[in-house]
This record gives structure tokens, sequence and C-alpha cells, in this order.
């Protein structure tokens, strides 16, 4: 996979480039409705303007993804003609990373410049190229925050930044102010977000409690994110049980149980709140079990207990122009150069963006698998060259 570079090593020829899309006509189950097309971009030389032509180098597969596709996520998919002979199509994604290969006079982008995409929607990411327009739809990653560190930054660290761990750096911060030694408490523990939460938790001080579904292989799971900064780790199901509640609070020996984050939803969320302290907040981002929340009004009236939801597409929409998301970002991507943080472990789907491509039935094959709901762990498509 690619690791960041320091030298430009491509540039593209005045040629038309050939290029591969997994595409959808019609919303529905992705695995269904997903195909991949072959097309041609370009040529380079044509570019005008703020365009930009990049290869993609990595793209994962997000739920909010596969959700986008069924037609039931808020952003809706962008149809367009020239991709699928007859029909309007889009082409699936919103997360990754891309190399710009040539760009037009007023793009401030530069051939071998990293980019990812400046929001949800504005183009699909599952591609092995694109054209975008550098001033609405990509933001540059500079490069001296992949140096420097103990380790290669991947494409695949920087292809992710945006959604997971970006959510765990805005929680952690924009419901109260932590302090060392405060606690937080989470559900799903073991997803992107909560792993991200105890990384970051872990270099601002602040314990972390973590709750997992019931699983045969516990004790492996516990000891991987133990070995992440972890701090407890405990299955929902011995979350009605008040001894292990009290026994988990008195070995972290805590001042306060400040925060909460949800990704889950129904019983087992409402048995986490029972960790929480007086006048704790409790943010939602998320609802897996797809089973309501009902909190009791003796949480509200004598516990002050604060329910808020958070979704990271609202928080860059509300701040577009903020400073913010490139503090955010670099503080994440040299913490991974530090080999201080890592994502989530990933399935990786090789997909050559070059000379000999896939035939497309091949590819559109391992498209299908990788978006499946049933496939298992998180997939990413790795654009090889």
């Amino acid at each position: 996979m690619a690791a960041f570079r320091t030298q430009t090593v491509r540039h593209a020829s005045s040629g038309a480039v050939r290029a591969q899309s997994a595409v959808f006509t019609e919303t529905g189950e992705p695995s269904k409705v997903l195909r991949v097309v072959d097309h041609e971009i370009g040529p380079a030389d044509a570019l005008t303007g703020t365009q930009a032509l990049i290869r993609m180098l990595a793209a994962p597969v997000n739920p909010s993804d596969l959700n986008q596709i069924e037609g039931v996520y808020p952003v809706k998919p962008r149809f367009a003609s020239g991709l699928v002979q007859g029909q309007l199509a889009a082409v699936g994604g919103n997360e990754g990373v891309g190399e710009v290969l040539a760009s037009g006079p007023e793009s401030g982008l530069c051939a071998g410049d990293w980019v990812v995409p400046r929001s949800s929607g504005v183009f699909g990411t599952w591609a092995t190229h694109a054209v975008v327009a550098s001033d609405d739809a990509v933001v540059r990653i500079p490069h001296d925050w992949l140096r420097g560190g103990n380790v290669a930054v991947q494409a695949l660290d920087v292809a992710t930044v945006k959604v997971n761990p970006s959510t765990a750096y805005r929680m952690l911060r924009d419901f109260c102010q932590l302090r060392p030694g405060d606690c937080v408490v989470q559900n799903g523990a073991n997803s992107g977000v909560g792993r991200a939460v105890i990384q970051l938790a872990r270099e601002m001080g602040v314990r972390t409690i973590n709750v997992v579904r019931r699983r045969d292989d516990f004790d492996s799971l516990a000891a991987e994110l133990e070995q992440l900064g972890a701090d407890a780790v405990v299955m929902d199901s011995e979350l009605a049980d008040s001894a292990v509640r009290d026994r988990i609070l008195r070995r972290l020996d805590s001042p306060a149980v400040r925060l909460g984050f949800n990704c889950v939803g129904g019983r087992p969320t409402l048995l986490m709140t029972r960790l929480l302290s007086q006048g704790a907040t409790l943010v939602s981002y998320g609802a897996m079990a797809r089973q309501p929340l009902t909190l009791p009004t003796s949480l509200l009236l004598f516990g002050d207990l604060r329910a808020r939801g958070f979704w990271m597409n609202r928080w860059y929409a509300d701040n577009i122009d903020s400073s913010e998301r490139s503090t955010m970002w670099e503080h994440i991507l040299r913490l991974t150069a530090a080999s201080k943080f890592v994502a989530q472990p990933m399935v990786k789907v090789e997909w050559p963006a070059s000379a000999p491509m896939l035939p497309a039935e091949i590819a559109e094959t391992r498209v299908r698998e990788a978006v499946a709901w049933s496939s298992g762990g998180k997939h990413a498509f790795v654009f090889s060259s």
C-alpha cells in the first residue's frame, strides 16, 4: 500500500486515462445494485480552472456508504450522466485519499499532492480515478503532517481520518471540558470510533470504560483494546449487575464519569448510563442495534443527565471554513506518524489503478463481496499502481 513519498514520482500524460468506477443507477442492496464500469477520463491537458485529475490510493467501506446506496442516508448520492450509457449513475464511497496526477491552472494543487474529499457526497471514492474541483471537492493534506515520526503514514491512514478518528476527536472535546483523570464510558468499543476514542483519550490522560457485545473471543478482544490504552473492558450483559459496575468504578478510582458515547441504542445503552456520574452527558452518534433509546425520567430529573446527538457530517457543514478541521486532522496524523495512533483493522481489497487493470467483472465481484453486510470486518479498497 502507498505510503507518503517525499518526491513527486507520477505525472499524467496528455492522453486520456483509463479508469474504473463502482457505480449504481438505483438505490437498493449494495451487493446487488453496484457494478463496475470501464470509462475514460481526460485528457489531462484539457483540465481547466480548479479541476484536478486524481488517482485514488485508498477508500474504506463505511456503514454510511452502504446506507447511502440503500437510499436511507441523509446525504443523497449524486446521480450524473456519462458513466452508464442512457442512464444516470452515482459512484459509491464518500471517504478516501487520492494523489493528484495533473491539475488546472487555478487549482492550487501540484502533481503528487494527496487530497481527501471535503465533505460526503462531493464525489464517489470507489473509483480508480476522478476529476474533481479543488475549490469545493477536496482538501490537500500537507506532506509535513506525514513526516518526522517513527512509522511511514500509509495511504489508508489518511483515507480514514475524516470519519471515525475525527468523530472520536470531536466528541472528546465538544461536549464537556475533560480533565486528566476523568473517565468516559462507551459502547461499540471495538468499532473504528471506539478504538479511536481509546487512543485519543489516552493522549489526554482520560480513562475509558469500554463496553462490547457478548462474544466468545472476549478475552482476546479485551487484551487488544487494553493494548490500545483501554482502562476497562466489559460485556454489555454484565452491566445489569450492580456489583460489576461498582467493581469497575472502584478499580478506576476516577473522580467522575462525565461522558458517555453511544452507537448502539436499546437496552444495552440504558444499562451503560448507570455508570455515568451526576450531570454527565450521553452523546449518541449511531444506532447499530436499530432499537430506540429510552431513558427513564429519573435519570434526567435526579441524575441531571444530558442527552445529545452528534453527526460528523453536520460538524463539517457547520465548520466548513474553520481552522479546527486542519487542526484535528493534523493532530491525528501526527499521532499516527509517532506510533501513538493506529486505525482499526481492515480487510484490504486490492484494485489495480493502472495497467494491467482487472476485467470489470472481476473488479465487480471484489466490490460486491466487500460491500455485503454479511462480509464481516471493515473493508477498504487499496488502489495499487
